[in-house]
């Protein structure tokens, strides 16, 4: 273990020696200072004499007093992480007052100023950075909070609960007081102060009471709310029909900042979102982020009671929270949309992402039982896999109405606590009667389970015969192989199309058999409907009969996934010939089914454009024990050209049917666009020169951003002469049209600049980061609109065999980890499975990797990756060494 970790540990839980109960707090915001003052009513916790110890750091402390005696500094003991202060008392109201500097915080965490506007960001360790707390989530106190600010700089301020007064201050300045009668942590505090205007609407609950809601933002963003409005309508009502769960304040704020590292927070009533989160406009958004921004406003809602309400113990149990409202989130999205669609996007997510994070270093459990910096918890396997969970736990207890009865019972048993994992599958198991001491398992242990089938058919007693096998990774500390209890959804698709069987198994043994009798002959298993469990599929399928499933299953996620893991065996064995030495061959087979793909007029347009797009680098990458990237988007590439070139007429007719520029936009009209701007990217892959002037007339005849983007990266990946002129054009107009429009666009300028792979990558990426939109930022949504889109999405250039891709990316982390270490602890992800990789790149990312070990100071964010990455006697001989860092150029 390295010598500057500490680690924390799940065991060693304990409750804090004092509860604070009740907070009155004031915050003084002036320009350049803030001065919060904190009166804490705390109460010892049981019978014992030890001090108490407050949580904080970066706070020059003004003054302490106990039951209004002010206390010398003889009186406590203050280091860069806390305040102790010895007391006898078992009641009293301990009184700080601290300054502090939100102007010069550019971590984002705590109280920070941004673009003219007070905010913070809290969750999960940021109040301690405000004032002198117990900062941890099982400490829930009522909230009483007084801002006052100049009228000029703030004439809006908000925090969390029902606004009780406002007014003017002697000195002519602006106040308001906030009220939250409901207990919460720490991490849920919230407060906004600014220029802001705001969009409103009520909402009327299912008992009667009227809610005001208002979504604000900077001015000119005024125009972008009203979808925000009606998401949030929608959110409410589905909770309560769903959940039965109803709004408990007078009011619900949103306010949309451009600097957040996160999505969005669900600070109580008052959520802060990320501006690419909240805001909806046809010139700004796309289909997908109208999408994302309901998904996300309807997470956040809906963690008022999956988070606040009821909140987490500890934050081991950031999974019971968040896993939980993930599961919501995307259960309200299958409502909402088309389902099918959903499922399939959100397995995408997870094998690309979660089960990558589940073959590198950094695989844990969605409950992990120790942590070194909790910002580097926020997973995909806390959040998507966490969610899995509960949609497996909804599939063993029963369904819909078994499910509702145990989060009933759970709600009921619990409003007001903080709880742990154990108490939300307790409530489950009592409300249903369902044995779930093994499920839990799927809490503790990590790793990606497989489950391998097989299968037969007696003609002569007509009976189906199926085998699963549960292979059950073993990985060191974090997953001991034992079987886990796992739902799969099956089915038997007779010849005619119909299903001869449905039905759950469940299995809680390493092996299972299973007998289905009075079965016609020919029929084809569908296995893992709608993806039941997140696990890994290995399955004695045919060509034929993942054809067969592809036209006929009547499971939507399982007819796709057909065609999905038939696409990716041709395109693996492909990656073999390239490996080889050998020329890349697409099966005509493959041709054939894209041409039935795009013929099929009555398929499900969004369920289209996802059936006639390949398996990502990703899905790829993660069936090769090494991985050789050139290799996967060399075939990638070959497909993607010989599909394009094949059938160039049909993707022409394809694009002519759909696209419709005339059409007023409506964010509904999703699937038209998806298959029309995935008719013109495999266009832009053909030779043909009068494509560079379809995509040309696309981008400048489009109504929507959804529309130019399409044409503007269909020119970026253009390789003929006749693109080049286009490109520059709509290049040029693309970022300074989005100048003017809003920084969200200026994002997806830079993606799309940041995914280009062809040409000089290194001079390209080099005038990308002195480029004026880029040089010397410090906002997140810029940042990773550059190097995560570099790193996790372009890995032809990432991953280029010379190193430069890493060495770009080190060169960052090295700069900006003293600034923003949750940024950098973030992109540096990208390294993480560097031991699946060739060995050439393989040993250039590790180099990269010690050189960030080597930093003369690295955060605790980056460092625990870091070290998780190279091992611990690595990273302990580079810190030692501890090399200068090189002279660059990033901010």
């Amino acid at each position: 273990m390295s010598t500057d970790s500490k680690v924390t540990y799940l065991k060693d839980y304990k409750e804090p020696d004092f509860w604070v109960k009740h907070v009155d707090l004031e915050f003084d915001l002036q320009d350049g200072e803030t001065f919060v003052t904190a009166k804490l009513q705390v109460e010892r916790n049981g019978t014992h004499s030890r001090d108490l110890v407050l949580d904080g750091e970066g706070l020059e402390l003004q003054s302490v007093a106990i039951d209004g005696q002010g206390i010398s500094a003889q009186g406590y003991t203050q280091t860069e992480k806390d305040l102790t202060i010895p007391t006898a008392d078992d009641k009293f109201v301990l009184e700080t007052k601290v300054r502090i500097k939100p102007e010069d915080n550019k971590a984002f965490e705590g109280l920070y100023k941004s673009s003219g506007n007070w905010c913070t960001q809290c969750e999960a360790q940021g109040f301690r950075h405000i004032t002198y707390f117990v900062d941890r989530p099982d400490n829930m106190a009522t909230f009483t909070t007084k801002l006052i600010a100049d009228d000029a700089a703030a004439p809006v301020l908000l925090s969390n609960g029902n606004l009780i007064d406002e007014g003017k201050t002697a000195d002519g300045r602006n106040y308001t007081v906030w009220e939250d009668p409901f207990p919460k942590p720490s991490y849920l505090f919230a407060l906004v102060g600014g220029n802001l205007e705001f969009e409103e609407g009520k909402f009327t609950t299912m008992s009667g009471r009227d809610v005001t809601l208002r979504v604000y933002a900077v001015k000119e963003d005024q125009d972008k709310l009203p979808f925000a409005i009606d998401s949030l309508k929608r959110s409410m009502k589905w909770d309560e029909d769903v959940y039965g769960r109803e709004y408990n304040f007078d009011q619900f704020n949103i306010v949309a900042v451009s600097d957040f590292n996160m999505g969005a927070m669900e600070n109580t009533s008052l959520n802060v979102f990320n501006t690419s989160c909240v805001l909806a406009h046809p010139d700004v958004s796309t289909d997908a982020n109208y999408q994302r921004v309901d998904a996300v406003i309807a997470h956040e809602y809906f963690h008022n009671w999956t988070g606040n309400l009821v909140t987490c113990r500890d934050w081991f149990q950031l999974c019971l929270k968040e896993g939980l409202t993930v599961f919501r989130d995307h259960s309200y999205q299958e409502d909402q949309y088309s389902a099918a669609a959903q499922r399939i996007d959100d397995v995408r997510t997870l094998r690309s992402a979660q089960f990558k994070e589940d073959a590198s270093p950094m695989a844990h459990p969605p409950r992990p039982d120790h942590f070194e910096t909790i910002d580097n918890f926020y997973t995909v396997t806390v959040y998507e896999k966490g969610s899995e969970l509960n949609r497996m736990l909804h599939a063993l207890v029963g369904g819909a109405a078994e499910f509702r009865k145990g989060s009933d019972l759970y709600f009921k048993r619990h409003e007001g606590q903080a709880v742990t994992v154990e108490d939300w599958v307790a409530a489950h198991e009592d409300a249903s009667g369902t044995d779930l001491s093994q499920f839990m398992l799927w809490y503790t242990q990590a790793g990606t389970p497989t489950i391998k089938a097989d299968w037969s058919y007696d003609d002569k007693t007509s009976t189906f015969r199926l085998t699963l096998e549960q292979d059950v990774p073993v990985l060191d500390k974090v997953s001991d192989g034992s079987p886990r209890h796992i739902p799969v959804e099956f089915g038997l698709v007779g010849p005619n199309g119909d299903d001869v069987v449905s039905e759950m198994l469940e299995m809680t043994a390493a092996k299972h058999e299973y007998e289905f009798k009075n079965v016609p002959p020919n029929c084809v298993p569908s296995i893992l409907r709608g993806f039941s469990a997140p696990v890994k599929l290995e399955a004695p399928y045919t060509d034929d009969q993942l054809r067969f499933l592809m036209v006929n299953d009547n499971d939507g996620f399982n007819q796709w996934d057909a065609g999905n893991t038939l696409l990716k065996q041709k395109m693996l064995e492909q990656v073999n010939n390239v490996e080889a030495g050998k020329a890349i061959d697409v099966d005509p087979e493959i041709i054939k089914s894209f041409s039935g793909i795009i013929q099929d007029t009555g398929m499900d347009k969004q369920l289209k454009a996802m059936a006639l797009t390949l398996p990502s680098y990703n899905e790829l990458a993660l069936s090769r024990k090494k991985i050789d990237p050139q290799a996967i988007t060399a075939v990638i590439d070959a497909f993607g050209k010989k599909i394009a070139d094949d059938l160039q007429s049909e993707w022409q007719d394809l694009y002519d049917d759909n696209y419709d520029a005339a059409k007023a936009y409506d964010h509904k009209d999703v699937g038209r666009r998806d298959v029309q701007n995935k008719a013109l990217a495999y266009l832009a892959k053909t030779d043909d020169p009068s494509i560079a002037a379809l995509a040309s007339n696309q981008y400048s005849g489009a109504n929507n951003v959804t529309d130019r983007l399409a044409a503007y990266t269909a020119l970026l990946n253009m390789d003929t002469q006749q693109a080049i002129m286009q490109r520059i054009n709509v290049s040029g107009d693309f970022y300074a049209n989005a100048k003017i429009t809003q920084d969200l666009v200026v994002d997806k300028w830079m993606m799309g600049q940041a995914a280009v792979s062809m040409g000089d990558i290194k001079s390209h990426l080099q005038n990308l980061v002195a480029h004026e939109s880029f040089n010397g930022t410090t906002n997140p949504n810029r940042i990773r609109a550059l190097y995560g889109t570099f790193s996790g999405a372009n890995p032809k250039a990432f991953h280029a065999e010379d190193g430069s891709g890493y060495e770009f990316l080190a060169d960052f982390l090295v700069a900006y980890d003293a600034t923003n270490p949750q940024i950098t602890s973030r992109l540096v992800d990208a390294f993480g499975g560097y031991k699946n990789h060739k060995d050439v790149l393989a040993d250039q990312m590790y180099d990269q990797l010690l050189r960030l070990a080597a930093m003369p100071k690295i955060s605790a964010n980056l460092g625990e990756k870091v070290r998780r990455f190279v091992g611990d006697a690595a990273y302990d001989a580079a810190r030692q060494k501890k090399s200068g860092a090189p002279s660059i150029t990033t901010p």
